[in-house]
């Protein structure tokens, strides 16, 4: 390309950009995420009409094109042509899509004070409080004025991610904002990553296994927000030729994922430039094989989750695994996992640590491992909760190896889990989480925390990279619940230094939804959710979690768990409510995403029936108190055996609220997931309708006692501990 070809462009005067520690309120204004580092608004926009062409110089930016034009025909219904930059007879008028390779184009930039470095990236910067830019991969500029759009990249990947935020950038014109009419401010852009890789980890190990479709909208929707690894934890869901008793299976279909999907997923996320990084274990977590019979001598104790080292065919084991799992991932990665190792030592192994120490029977495994994974030239991860406890013993490890540490717990500072690492010449990936295991609702005020503080300290000390983490311990979690999560992790990972929660929520219904102007709709949604888990930690329940949902209000411990939460939960209904009405009545204002809305209101309707379980225990427990000790009152005694089981009574009503929302689970599944693993949450539904079932008979038949012989069963006989 010459530089006549971008001349049009240039009808801006000259305005230098500024750093990121100068132009926060300019970038707030913006509400894009992740934030751009360097930007300026200049006055006018550039107005997307049915003529403008989507110009592109090369082929391989047509996905990022494809992006952007999607994008617009979703808000607008026009669809926009996508043609080369030698075949436009001029950009006026157009977005065009460039290479920094090209040096008319960085020439003109430079004049417009955007400085896009010579061929290879390198510049000299005459502002020294300015990190050096990254502009040779990942980077990206954009410069907007009202005559046309460029958005340059020295690098496909650059490129595409300054399409991703020329997509946020776009904003609706028309009354209260809900025209059909798009622009772009004036201005110009220059952003690049603090982190080189800025990653997710799914558990698809522990329960639901996504299907094809939803993993290649989870690869699209990430990769919007410039994410670019993608870690699926596998322990036993591949489908092992190998090992042919360990896949899941599900009819209609296979449920493990198998060559042949592996190979679509790959490609389908090359074109987003995302690397996917495969997570196989080869120490714990392997219950899933281990529990059979057959692989009995390699367990460290019988039929646990723990390899022993002891025995030579534990090596033999993760060759073959290996062997069929890694050739599929040509990434330069690969997670061996190792982590939670709690029974070392404690089985086959017992003499051996006692001997060596557990520290270096733990550090020589995973050296042995890594022998094994020499001859497919992979730089291997591992969790780093174990390691971590023997710092004198990292000389064991080979320096190519890439400790992971993690950490849940919101915490000031995560250093102390980092440096044992660094120190010892080891690159490091900090590892945060999204907060959604065993919970109704992600806990995500205590997961920005913990993401913000740990992808700082990892950035303090030069990790390479952030592994945002989902998990599905007990099997319940959907992951469209914790988007909020992963995409601030995105934001923090890309952004430098300390990450703003609260810019992040001002930002995230226009980032993530389109909701136009001020609206914070559905972050209001999010917090009136969230408000959950800060309501029962203040009577020391922790959360909100599944175990308080699940337990059975007629016995003594639910009953005792439910006195506990009483108090709360007037404030816990009455925020799930408001969640649930708002997303009902405001569906139509997301514009983008808005099918993650429905795992949202399942969450609200999740929550508000955990509330009236307790709220009716309560109850149902007081009226049957009360008949029991007024049974001379035959006018009583039938009052309070109505407000029990009568038609709408509390036990009638309790029950039909959960099968209601067993029927909501379901769905929400099968937007998600294969069909493998439900029927074990659809029964933990259907025990807990059962249990109030049981109730109503129990009191249908004191009902007849009572009728019979004016005498009741003693409340704790029937079921009703609380007084």
């Amino acid at each position: 390309m010459k530089i006549t070809k971008w001349i049009s462009l240039a009808c801006l005067a000259f305005f230098p950009l500024v750093s990121h520690a100068q132009v926060n309120d300019a970038v707030r204004a913006l509400k894009v995420l992740p934030a751009p580092k360097e930007a300026r608004i200049a006055e006018g926009r550039f107005v997307i009409r049915p003529s403008t062409t989507i110009l592109i110089g090369n082929a391989e930016d047509r996905t990022a094109a494809e992006t952007l034009q999607q994008e617009i025909q979703d808000r607008t219904g026009m669809k926009l042509s996508i043609n080369t930059v030698i075949a436009a007879s001029k950009t006026t008028g157009h977005i065009s899509l460039g290479r920094l390779t090209d040096s008319g184009l960085r020439s003109y930039l430079e004049s417009q004070g955007v400085k896009a470095g010579d061929e290879t990236g390198n510049h000299d910067l005459d502002r020294p409080d300015l990190e050096k830019p990254d502009l040779d991969k990942q980077g990206y500029v954009i410069r907007a004025t009202d005559s046309g759009v460029l958005v340059a990249g020295r690098t496909a990947q650059g490129l595409f991610y300054g399409v991703q935020t020329l997509r946020q950038l776009l904003r609706t014109e028309g009354p209260g904002g809900g025209g059909k009419t798009l622009a772009v401010p004036a201005l110009a852009i220059r952003d690049w990553p603090s982190m080189e890789w800025r990653g997710v980890s799914d558990d698809v190990s522990r329960g639901p296994i996504p299907t094809l479709d939803y993993l290649e909208m989870q690869i699209r929707t990430l990769a919007e927000y410039k994410i670019n690894l993608v870690g699926f934890n596998m322990e036993h869901v591949f489908d092992f030729q190998t090992q042919p008793l360990v896949p899941p299976k599900a009819p209609p279909k296979q449920a493990a994922l198998t060559p042949g999907e592996i190979k679509e997923l790959v490609d389908y996320a090359s074109k987003y430039y995302i690397t996917l990084l495969p997570e196989q274990q080869a120490f714990g977590h392997l219950h899933q094989f281990l529990k059979y019979e057959i692989y009995s001598d390699l367990a460290e104790t019988p039929h646990g989750h723990v390899l022993t080292p002891t025995n030579p065919k534990t090596y033999d084991f993760i060759r073959q695994i290996y062997g069929e799992v890694v050739p599929l991932f040509p990434g330069p990665f690969f997670h061996i996992g190792a982590d939670e190792t709690v029974e070392l030592g404690l089985g086959q192994t017992e003499a051996l640590a006692a001997r060596e120490g557990l520290g270096r029977v733990y550090l020589e495994h995973l050296q042995k491992v890594f022998e094994i994974m020499q001859p497919y030239h992979k730089q291997l991860m591992f969790w780093g909760d174990i390691a971590v406890k023997y710092p004198e013993l990292m000389t064991i490890l080979p320096k190519d190896m890439i400790a992971v540490p993690w950490d849940y717990v919101p915490k000031p500072s995560y250093e102390n889990i980092i440096t044992p690492y660094t120190n010892a010449g080891l690159r490091v990936v900090v590892a945060p989480g999204a907060g959604n295991w065993g919970v109704i609702w992600p806990n995500l005020e205590s997961a920005f925390v913990n993401i913000r503080n740990f992808v700082r300290d990892g950035q303090k000390h030069q990790a390479i990279g952030a592994l945002n983490t989902t998990w599905n311990d007990d099997g319940e979690s959907l992951l469209d619940m914790t988007w909020p999560a992963l995409i601030f992790g995105a934001a923090a990972s890309w952004q430098p230094g300390e990450s703003s929660i609260d810019d992040f929520k001002n930002s995230y219904d226009w980032a993530f939804y389109r909701n136009n102007n001020d609206d914070r709709t559905f972050a209001e949604v999010m917090e009136n959710l969230d408000r959950s888990h800060t309501l029962l930690a203040g009577v020391k329940l922790d959360n909100a979690s599944h175990e308080l949902f699940w337990s059975d209000p007629f016995s003594e411990v639910g009953a005792n768990m439910a006195a506990k939460a009483l108090p709360v939960t007037h404030d816990l209904r009455i925020s799930a409510e408001r969640a649930a009405e708002s997303l009902v009545l405001n569906r139509a204002k997301a514009h983008l995403h808005r099918g993650t809305l429905d795992d949202m209101l399942l969450a609200a309707w999740h929550l508000d029936t955990l509330g009236l379980k307790i709220q009716f225990t309560s109850e149902i427990s007081r009226f049957y108190w009360d008949a029991y000790q007024n049974q001379t009152d035959k006018i009583r005694v039938q009052n309070d055996m109505d407000e029990m089981i009568d038609i709408n009574g509390r036990l009638e009503s309790l029950r039909d609220s959960i099968t209601q929302l067993r029927k909501m689970y379901a769905e929400g599944w099968a937007r998600e997931n294969n069909p493998y693993w439900l029927d074990n949450v659809l029964v933990r539904y259907d025990n807990l309708a059962l249990e109030v079932q049981a109730r109503i008979v129990v009191v249908q038949e004191a009902q007849r006692q009572y009728e019979s012989s004016k005498n009741l069963p003693a409340p704790e006989q029937s079921g009703f501990f609380l007084k």
